[in-house]
């Protein structure tokens, strides 16, 4: 084995963590792997050191390859688990807060999510990253309602020809931004499902609450209102985070696949049901109906793009 595929497996087995007998023979069937990719570059004309290195290279960073590894065999730690499950428990505390009305509190846990999301990017997205990156992602959709909020308010004054440059500009950003956030949105979401439409759906699972929590805010009055705060609502989204929380913690620790597609399934039931409470607690059957094929589809879209996707990597294979 050359000196830099030997660094390469060095780097690699210090993230692994399988058990003795599993890295072993996990870096052995790896090993084989770049010999035998090597040879096939070599042959097609490549230097030997340069087929080394880009057969090597080909396996990507070793903790990201590390991590690929641990979910391919369901082997996540109970740390790692725990702190997967920490983002719901978070977006619980500041929805039972109220934190939309403390802006201290809504900036705080903002940039604790964010900067743990770019922490688990950087790391490689391992099986904790989905969770907060998915809870990210509700900043996006929050961000949103501000910038409709600002068109509300402000479109009058553009069409009466009374807006002020600063308001021109504050109207022509919050046009702009929906575009953005979209296309950041589904950036994340097909970056997600290139790797497993779980991951995807998982970041797709706290936005339909946040969305919830949005209509009920807009429906009292706005954020700068000064009706009920919505305390019964508030309660009961903070409810469901925690119990995503509790499924986040036995999905991540699954040892079936089966098992994850399962929870993912009643966890969108629970969120249907919260969701009808909350949005429309006199909708009828039609309507729950509704709501139920919106959400599933919602949430298990990632998996029709991932089949999508492998079906023209299939045609573009045997032509």
């Amino acid at each position: 084995m050359s000196s830099d595929a030997t660094a390469y497996f060095d780097r690699l087995r210090t993230h692994l963590h399988l058990g003795e007998d599993s890295d072993d023979d996990a870096i052995r069937e790896l090993a084989a792997h770049v010999a035998d990719e090597t040879e096939s570059l070599i042959q097609r004309g490549d230097a030997p050191e340069r087929a080394r290195r880009a057969a090597i290279d080909r396996l990507g960073r070793p903790r990201t390859l590390a991590h690929l590894l641990h979910q391919a065999q369901l082997t996540t730690p109970w740390r790692d688990v725990a702190f997967g499950s920490s983002a719901f428990a978070l977006l619980a505390l500041v929805i039972g807060l109220q934190g939309w009305r403390m802006p201290l509190v809504a900036l705080t846990a903002a940039v604790i999510v964010v900067g743990i999301t770019l922490y688990g990017l950087w790391l490689g997205r391992p099986s904790w990253f989905y969770p907060w990156a998915g809870v990210a992602l509700t900043l996006p959709l929050a961000a949103g309602y501000l910038a409709f909020a600002v068109l509300h308010r402000e479109l009058g004054n553009v069409g009466s020809g009374e807006a002020t440059p600063l308001t021109l500009v504050g109207v022509s950003g919050a046009v702009l931004y929906f575009p953005v956030g979209l296309v950041v949105v589904a950036a994340a979401v097909v970056v997600a499902v290139r790797r497993d439409w779980l991951d995807a759906s998982v970041l797709l699972s706290p936005l339909p609450g946040v969305l919830v929590l949005i209509v009920a805010v807009h429906r009292a009055g706005g954020l700068a209102s000064a009706a009920d705060p919505l305390p019964s609502a508030s309660l009961m989204l903070s409810g469901l985070y925690l119990c995503m929380a509790l499924a986040t913690l036995l999905f991540l620790r699954a040892p079936v696949r089966q098992t994850r597609v399962v929870l993912l399934l009643g966890g969108a039931m629970a969120l249907l049901a919260v969701a009808t409470l909350v949005a429309d607690p006199n909708g009828g059957m039609v309507t729950l109906s509704g709501r139920a094929a919106l959400l599933l589809a919602f949430l298990l879209s990632p998996a029709l793009v991932a089949r999508h996707a492998m079906k023209g990597l299939g045609r573009r294979t045997t032509t």
